[in-house]
C-alpha cells in the first residue's frame, strides 16, 4: 500500500502547483502524464471505496500530509482530473504550447477513452458549482442570498459526504473550522439551510441522498457545541427554528431548555408593568413570547411540550395566577392554550 500511498501524495503536489506559476515549464507531456495521472487515481478510488479499512488508511494518510491546494480526502480521487484540468484551463501562468494541447488532451474523441473514464461529466458538474458562486456573489437582494445559502448547504453536506467514515472526527473537525474561521452568522445561516435541506430530502423520500446522510453529524456537532448552540437559536428565525425543533426531539428539548433559561434573565419592572432584560444580550420579553408562540404553532406535540414546561416552572415557582407575581404565570397567559 505504501506506493500507491506516495503515488496519491505525488499527485496531490501535482494538484497544489497546478494554480501557481510552476506551469510555465510544463509541456504537452506533462500535462498528459498528470491526467493519466489523476485517472489511475480514480481507478484506486472505484477500487477502495467500498473496502473499508484500505479506504480509512488512505484517507487517514491524505489528511495528515495533505495541504489546502491538493488532495483533502480520498473522495477527492473521483474528481481529481477535473480539478486538475479547470485549474489549468485557469491558470494564465500556463505555458501555450501545453494550454493548445490542453482540450485535445480532456476530448480526445469517443474511441480514445471509455465512458466512465471520460472527463466531461465531472468536468461540467465542477465548472458549474464554481460558476454557481461567483454568479451568485456578484448578485444583490433577498433571492440571491437564498440561492446563496442553499449552495453553500450543498457544498457542506456534500464535503461531509466527501469525509465519509473513515475518521469519526473528521465532520467534527471540519465544521469547528468553519465556526472558528468563517463569519458565524453565515455559518449559522448555512447551518440552519442544511438541517431543512436535510429533512426535505426525508420528506420526498431520498434519505439515501447527500444532504440527508449528513443532518445527523451536523445536528450532533451542534447539539454538542454550546457556544454554537446557544448562537444558532438565538439568531436564526423564530419560524425556521420552530420547524426545526419539530423534527429533531433533541434540537427541540435543547432549544426550550435555552428559551426557559433566558425567561429566567428576565425581571417584572413594577413601574413600567412588563418584564424586563437584567443585561443588554438578554432575549427581550417580545422576542421570548414571538419564540414559544412559533414553536406552540409548529405542531400540537411542540404546544403541549412548551406548555407543560411552563406550567412545571409555574408550580415550583409559587403556582401564582396573578399576573406580574410569575413569570411563567405571564407566559403561559400569553401563549394559546396556556390560560
Amino acid at each position: 500500500m505504501e506506493p500507491l500511498v506516495q503515488h496519491m501524495e505525488c499527485f496531490s503536489e501535482v494538484l497544489a502547483v497546478s494554480c501557481g506559476a510552476q506551469v510555465r515549464s510544463w509541456d504537452a507531456t506533462t500535462v498528459r502524464r498528470a491526467l493519466q495521472w489523476a485517472r489511475y487515481l480514480l481507478h484506486v478510488y472505484r477500487r477502495f471505496g467500498g473496502r473499508g479499512r484500505a479506504r480509512e488508511a488512505l484517507e487517514r494518510r491524505l489528511q495528515s500530509r495533505s495541504g489546502p491546494l491538493g488532495l483533502r480526502s480520498f473522495a477527492a480521487l473521483e474528481f481529481g482530473d477535473a480539478r486538475l484540468a479547470l485549474r489549468l484551463l485557469r491558470n494564465r501562468a500556463l505555458a501555450p504550447v501545453a494550454a493548445h494541447a490542453l482540450p485535445s488532451l480532456l476530448f480526445p474523441g469517443p474511441a480514445a477513452d471509455s465512458e466512465d473514464d471520460a472527463p466531461q461529466s465531472r468536468l461540467v458538474l465542477l465548472a458549474r458549482r464554481g460558476s454557481a458562486l461567483h454568479l451568485l456573489l456578484r448578485l444583490g437582494g433577498d433571492a440571491p442570498r437564498v440561492a446563496l445559502l442553499r449552495t453553500h448547504a450543498e457544498l457542506l453536506c456534500a464535503r461531509l459526504h466527501e469525509l465519509g467514515g473513515a475518521d469519526p472526527t473528521a465532520a467534527h473537525k471540519l465544521l469547528d473550522t468553519l465556526w472558528t474561521r468563517g463569519p458565524h452568522e453565515h455559518v449559522l445561516s448555512v447551518l440552519g439551510e442544511a438541517l431543512l435541506r436535510g429533512l426535505d430530502l426525508e420528506l420526498a423520500g431520498a434519505a439515501d441522498c447527500v444532504g440527508a446522510k449528513e443532518t445527523p453529524k451536523l445536528l450532533q456537532w451542534l447539539l454538542e457545541s454550546p457556544e454554537v448552540l446557544v448562537a444558532f437559536c438565538r439568531q436564526l428565525p423564530a419560524l425556521r427554528l420552530a420547524s426545526l425543533a419539530g423534527c429533531h426531539p433533541a434540537l427541540s428539548r435543547a432549544y426550550l431548555d435555552l428559551l426557559t433559561a433566558w425567561a429566567t434573565q428576565l425581571h417584572y419592572d413594577l413601574q413600567k408593568g412588563f418584564w424586563s432584560p437584567t443585561q443588554p444580550e438578554d432575549m427581550p420579553w417580545e422576542e421570548l413570547c414571538l419564540r414559544l408562540h412559533s414553536l406552540c404553532q409548529a405542531s400540537p406535540l411542540l404546544q403541549e411540550e412548551v406548555l407543560e414546561r411552563l406550567r412545571g416552572r409555574r408550580a415550583l415557582d409559587g403556582d401564582f395566577e396573578v399576573p406580574g407575581m410569575s413569570i411563567w404565570t405571564d407566559l403561559l397567559l400569553a401563549l394559546p392554550g396556556g390560560a
